[in-house]
């Protein structure tokens, strides 16, 4: 009996522990506050969670295909609109310019509408759902070279309406091929154009179109202080440019946006790189010839080193501009230059060898006469009328011929140049 007494004691006190832990438990600070959380309402979506929920809902469904584009019965309008920040690097070696720009693109996708909650309806979505959406697979027509910034993040943004309305926002950095024409450089007047059109879609599919055409330009002040050029205007032009399809063999039109632009160029800081040195170079070689003919060492020094000089000229410019088929208007200056330089050096060539072969001739015809003062004044008289004569003459036509040929010269190009702006 003792030892039923002592179990079923045992067993009591076990089960009195057992109440009393849970108990103390339920009574506790902590249950107390779990069983608050508990019954805490849900706080309202400030943020747009559900919203989200919604557009990936679509992607878990598999309601949403990213391989086919929206309209599929009709073409998908896409709205276009470029804000540029910079036009720099206009280089005439290579032909090309660079942009910098944000580029704005819009369309809509009914697909992915979702319900507004609020006053909240729109979303911009994460990367990892930009990279679901179908999105226009345009590109810059000419690019040699482009990239995406990422400067303090990738700057790539969508933004998602309730209505499938989709704005997608890019800021890039693109060099771009622009066919320069250098017949009159440096009066010339260059045409250089932005374009974008869809890599594979036909205007059947994709039409582009502006949605903005009156501001262009981030900060004007930037565009209009080009070290180089000055932008005189811009145009904005919705073309339908064909395409050749090689694997059909048959001929397709894209939709196609282009912007052109007009630049002509400050010809100041050229001429002073090359016009102005060789005028120098001219008048230098000119005014060698009001040296006596009798001092060759000097004549000669003068001339070869103005020769030497302007070839160095010449090919010091053509090392940084594009070999071209074809004389710019500033080789035609450069050359002429050249070609009277060194006539001066021929010039005193034949001056000299009329002053020798003078000499000889005076030396026989007189080499009979008796008195030294009649041979003397005679070979004076013959110097001064054969040498020279052949000198004054020559400085004449040499200053006169110069000062025609700038005159018509600056006229012409200056004519063409005016005439090529206000086409």
């Amino acid at each position: 009996m003792k030892v039923v007494d002592q179990k079923s004691m045992s067993f009591c006190s076990l089960m009195f522990m057992i109440w009393l832990t849970g108990y103390c438990s339920l009574s506790s600070p902590t249950s107390q506050l779990n069983k608050k959380i508990k019954s805490k309402p849900k706080s309202k979506d400030v943020h747009g969670t559900d919203i989200s929920k919604q557009i990936e809902s679509l992607f878990r469904k598999h309601t949403y295909e990213l391989s086919i584009r929206p309209d599929r019965d009709s073409p998908t309008r896409v709205g276009l609109g470029i804000i540029i920040e910079s036009i720099t690097d206009i280089s005439e070696k290579n032909m090309d310019l660079t942009f910098t720009l944000c580029l704005h693109e819009t369309w809509m996708d009914k697909r992915l509408k979702f319900k507004a909650r609020g006053n909240v309806s729109s979303i911009v979505l994460p990367s990892k759902l930009m990279n679901k959406i179908w999105v226009p697979d345009l590109y810059v027509v000419g690019s040699k070279n482009s990239f995406i910034h990422t400067t303090t993040v990738n700057n790539v943004v969508m933004r998602l309406f309730n209505d499938g309305t989709i704005f997608h926002t890019l800021k890039i950095t693109s060099t771009v091929a622009c066919q320069m024409s250098l017949y009159y450089f440096p009066l010339d007047i260059e045409n250089c154009s932005l374009i974008l059109q869809s890599l594979g879609y036909s205007n059947k599919e994709i039409l582009l179109h502006w949605t903005n055409q009156s501001k262009l330009f981030m900060d004007v002040g930037l565009v209009n202080n080009m070290p180089k050029y000055q932008l005189i205007h811009h145009k904005f032009h919705e073309l339908n440019a064909s395409w050749t399809d090689t694997s059909k063999i048959t001929e397709t039109f894209k939709s196609r946006l282009q912007i052109t632009f007009e630049l002509r160029r400050y010809p100041l800081a050229v001429f002073f790189q090359s016009y102005f040195p060789a005028l120098a170079m001219v008048l230098l070689a000119g005014l060698g010839m009001w040296i006596d003919p009798k001092s060759a060492p000097a004549r000669v020094s003068l001339g070869v080193t103005s020769v030497l000089t302007i070839s160095t000229i010449i090919n010091g410019l053509k090392a940084i501009l594009p070999k071209v088929s074809y004389l710019t208007a500033m080789d035609i200056y450069l050359w002429v230059c050249f070609i009277f330089v060194f006539s001066t050096v021929l010039e005193f060539c034949v001056l000299n060898y009329l002053m020798h072969k003078q000499e000889k001739f005076i030396g026989r015809r007189l080499s009979q006469r008796s008195t030294t003062s009649q041979i003397l004044s005679r070979k004076t008289f013959c110097l001064c009328d054969g040498a020279t004569g052949l000198d004054v003459k020559f400085r004449i036509c040499y200053f006169t011929t110069f000062l025609v040929f700038n005159i018509i010269y600056w006229t012409y190009y200056t004519a063409v140049a005016q005439h090529d702006e206000d086409d």
